[in-house]
């Protein structure tokens, strides 16, 4: 029995443990040195090891899946955002350097797996057109058409038009607010190709970080600049790029008078209403005397 004893005794092989306290040692050393090669030698040495091994734990454990891409990526990736967050850590508030970057490459890993697995369901391989649906194939169809050099130069005029239409409202806004909103109308606009989101919400967003308004001030000043929208864009109008009508300069100016006629038109239209509708009551109340003076008078 000792000698069975003996023999479990000395099959157990002791822990390998990747992330001591001296890798946490190293990293503060490492933040605090101010020369390039000894960081240089401390972060190969000590630190990239153990976040290579860190990595490669997660990924074995939680099953995270990198889509049509290697896993190595993904590994080496991770790996690059922590190195990156290294000056993050702050010893003082009591916290260990592993649980630190445990967490931090937990909620990395989990974030770009989910990404790169909602970009593979929506992409589809033009290496298999078999497994293509309906309107996929509309879509691939509509790509493999080479547009005509009118249709390339239609595409560019309405591009141009747009900007000038942008310009045109931008000089009717009198609100600074306004014109940072407008402002960063054109931005994302003119760097449409570069967005990563093209939908209400994160257009949305992209407005108000670029003006630097809240949401409230956004919505106002966007609603102020639809009223400008509506009164230049549309048929027999400023712009009418649905039509492909742009007027020249004389009649831009034209209209523009016409506008201020028409909203003075409109205040002149609304102060008659006013006065209109204050006669009419005036007349009521006095039918109502008349009449309450001859009720009275009757009863006598």
């Amino acid at each position: 029995m000792t000698n069975q004893i003996k023999k479990k005794a000395k099959s157990k092989k002791k822990r390998n443990y990747y992330f001591t306290n001296v890798t946490q040692e190293k990293i503060v050393e490492y933040q605090n040195c101010t020369t390039k090669r000894k960081k240089d030698l401390l972060y190969s040495e000590h630190i990239h090891p153990a976040f290579t091994e860190l990595v490669h734990n997660l990924v074995s454990v939680y099953k995270y899946k990198s889509a049509n891409e290697s896993i190595l990526h993904l590994k080496s990736d991770c790996v690059a955002f922590l190195f990156e967050t290294i000056h993050k850590w702050n010893p003082e508030k009591g916290t260990k350097a592993f649980s630190y970057f445990n967490v931090v490459a937990k909620n990395w890993l989990t974030i770009n797996s989910r990404r790169l697995l909602k970009h593979a369901r929506r992409s589809v391989c033009i290496d298999v057109p078999e497994d293509f649906t309906l309107d996929e194939k509309k879509s691939l169809a509509e790509i493999d058409i080479v547009m005509s050099h009118e249709e390339v130069m239609l595409r560019k005029e309405k591009y141009n038009t747009i900007n000038e239409m942008f310009c045109f409202i931008k000089k009717l806004l009198k609100d600074d607010r306004d014109i940072r909103c407008i402002d960063a109308i054109i931005h994302v606009f003119n760097n449409i190709d570069s967005l990563d989101y093209l939908n209400k919400r994160a257009v949305f967003v992209y407005l108000r970080e670029i003006s630097g308004l809240n949401s409230s001030e956004l919505s106002s000043s966007l609603s102020n600049i639809r009223k400008h929208y509506r009164k230049t864009v549309g048929p027999s109008k400023m712009f009418d790029w649905f039509w492909g009508i742009k007027m020249n300069d004389k009649e831009i100016d034209n209209i523009s008078k016409k506008m201020d006629k028409n909203d003075a038109k409109e205040n002149q239209i609304k102060n008659f209403a006013d006065i209109l509708d204050t006669i009419d009551s005036l007349e009521d109340k006095k039918k109502d005397v008349v009449e309450g003076n001859i009720w009275e008078c009757t009863r006598r």
